[in-house]
Protein backbone atom coordinates (compact mmCIF):
# COMPACT_ATOMS: atom_id res chain seq x y z
CA UNK A 1 0.00 0.00 0.00
CA UNK A 2 1.45 3.37 -0.97
CA UNK A 3 2.10 6.13 1.55
CA UNK A 4 -0.44 8.35 -0.25
CA UNK A 5 -3.14 5.67 0.04
CA UNK A 6 -2.46 5.18 3.78
CA UNK A 7 -2.74 8.94 4.40
CA UNK A 8 -6.05 9.09 2.51
CA UNK A 9 -7.44 6.16 4.52
CA UNK A 10 -6.47 7.81 7.81
CA UNK A 11 -8.07 11.10 6.73
CA UNK A 12 -11.34 9.36 5.83
CA UNK A 13 -11.42 7.49 9.15
CA UNK A 14 -10.76 10.71 11.08
CA UNK A 15 -13.55 12.52 9.23
CA UNK A 16 -15.98 9.65 9.87
CA UNK A 17 -15.30 9.65 13.61
CA UNK A 18 -15.56 13.43 13.72
CA UNK A 19 -18.90 13.32 11.88
CA UNK A 20 -20.40 10.90 14.39
CA UNK A 21 -19.03 12.83 17.35
CA UNK A 22 -20.43 16.08 15.92
CA UNK A 23 -23.85 14.47 15.40
CA UNK A 24 -23.89 13.14 18.96
CA UNK A 25 -22.86 16.49 20.44
CA UNK A 26 -25.43 18.38 18.37
CA UNK A 27 -28.18 15.96 19.39
CA UNK A 28 -27.12 16.23 23.02
CA UNK A 29 -27.14 20.03 22.94
CA UNK A 30 -30.61 20.21 21.40
CA UNK A 31 -32.25 17.72 23.75
CA UNK A 32 -30.96 18.70 27.20
CA UNK A 33 -33.73 18.34 29.76
CA UNK A 34 -36.32 16.68 27.49
CA UNK A 35 -36.50 13.49 29.50
CA UNK A 36 -37.38 15.25 32.78
CA UNK A 37 -41.08 14.55 32.13
CA UNK A 38 -40.45 10.80 32.14
CA UNK A 39 -39.30 11.07 35.73
CA UNK A 40 -42.12 13.40 36.90
CA UNK A 41 -43.97 10.50 38.55
CA UNK A 42 -40.96 9.63 40.71
CA UNK A 43 -40.54 6.23 39.06
CA UNK A 44 -37.18 5.22 37.66
CA UNK A 45 -37.72 4.56 33.94
CA UNK A 46 -36.16 1.61 32.14
CA UNK A 47 -34.30 2.69 28.99
CA UNK A 48 -33.57 0.34 26.10
CA UNK A 49 -31.29 1.17 23.19
CA UNK A 50 -31.64 -1.01 20.07
CA UNK A 51 -29.75 -1.28 16.79
CA UNK A 52 -30.47 -3.42 13.74
CA UNK A 53 -29.29 -3.31 10.16
CA UNK A 54 -28.60 -5.02 6.88
CA UNK A 55 -24.98 -5.67 7.88
CA UNK A 56 -24.16 -8.29 10.53
CA UNK A 57 -21.86 -5.77 12.29
CA UNK A 58 -22.00 -2.06 13.13
CA UNK A 59 -18.65 -0.39 12.51
CA UNK A 60 -19.07 1.99 15.43
CA UNK A 61 -21.66 2.82 18.11
CA UNK A 62 -21.79 5.50 20.78
CA UNK A 63 -24.40 5.91 23.48
CA UNK A 64 -25.19 7.93 26.60
CA UNK A 65 -26.12 6.24 29.89
CA UNK A 66 -26.22 7.42 33.47
CA UNK A 67 -23.45 5.08 34.62
CA UNK A 68 -19.76 5.77 34.99
CA UNK A 69 -17.97 9.08 35.22
CA UNK A 70 -19.03 10.45 31.82
CA UNK A 71 -21.88 8.12 30.97
CA UNK A 72 -20.60 7.96 27.37
CA UNK A 73 -19.74 4.57 25.85
CA UNK A 74 -18.18 3.82 22.44
CA UNK A 75 -17.75 0.41 20.85
CA UNK A 76 -16.42 -0.83 17.51
CA UNK A 77 -17.37 -3.89 15.44
CA UNK A 78 -20.61 -4.56 17.32
CA UNK A 79 -22.67 -7.60 16.21
CA UNK A 80 -26.21 -6.72 15.05
CA UNK A 81 -28.92 -6.83 16.22
CA UNK A 82 -27.74 -5.18 19.47
CA UNK A 83 -29.44 -3.79 22.54
CA UNK A 84 -28.66 -2.61 26.04
CA UNK A 85 -30.88 -1.63 28.98
CA UNK A 86 -30.42 0.50 32.06
CA UNK A 87 -32.50 2.19 34.74
CA UNK A 88 -32.44 5.97 34.91
CA UNK A 89 -32.03 7.96 38.12
CA UNK A 90 -33.00 11.62 37.74
CA UNK A 91 -33.42 13.54 34.49
CA UNK A 92 -31.20 12.30 31.68
CA UNK A 93 -30.65 12.84 28.00
CA UNK A 94 -30.56 9.73 25.85
CA UNK A 95 -28.37 9.58 22.74
CA UNK A 96 -27.56 6.57 20.55
CA UNK A 97 -25.56 6.86 17.33
CA UNK A 98 -24.21 4.21 14.99
CA UNK A 99 -22.40 3.70 11.71
CA UNK A 100 -22.60 0.66 9.48
CA UNK A 101 -22.44 -0.31 5.82
CA UNK A 102 -25.84 -0.70 4.16
CA UNK A 103 -28.79 0.33 6.31
CA UNK A 104 -28.94 0.78 10.08
CA UNK A 105 -31.84 1.56 12.42
CA UNK A 106 -31.62 2.86 15.97
CA UNK A 107 -34.38 3.05 18.55
CA UNK A 108 -34.73 4.37 22.09
CA UNK A 109 -37.47 2.90 24.27
CA UNK A 110 -38.64 4.28 27.63
CA UNK A 111 -40.46 1.68 29.70
CA UNK A 112 -41.01 -0.37 26.53
CA UNK A 113 -42.43 2.48 24.41
CA UNK A 114 -40.50 3.77 21.39
CA UNK A 115 -39.67 7.45 21.94
CA UNK A 116 -37.11 7.85 19.13
CA UNK A 117 -36.34 5.87 15.99
CA UNK A 118 -34.26 6.59 12.89
CA UNK A 119 -32.97 4.68 9.87
CA UNK A 120 -30.09 5.57 7.56
CA UNK A 121 -28.80 4.06 4.33
CA UNK A 122 -25.41 4.51 2.74
CA UNK A 123 -21.84 3.47 2.54
CA UNK A 124 -21.42 4.06 5.40
CA UNK A 125 -24.85 4.74 6.91
CA UNK A 126 -24.91 6.95 10.02
CA UNK A 127 -27.91 7.25 12.29
CA UNK A 128 -28.67 9.10 15.53
CA UNK A 129 -31.56 8.71 17.98
CA UNK A 130 -32.12 11.18 20.82
CA UNK A 131 -34.63 11.83 23.57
Amino acid sequence: MSREMITTTRTVKARTGSSILLAVLAAFATTVGICGAANATGQQPQVTYQLSGSSPVADYISYQTDTGLTGQTQQANVPLPWQTQFTVTGSKVFVLSAQSPGSITCAILLDGKVVSQATANGAPARTVCTN
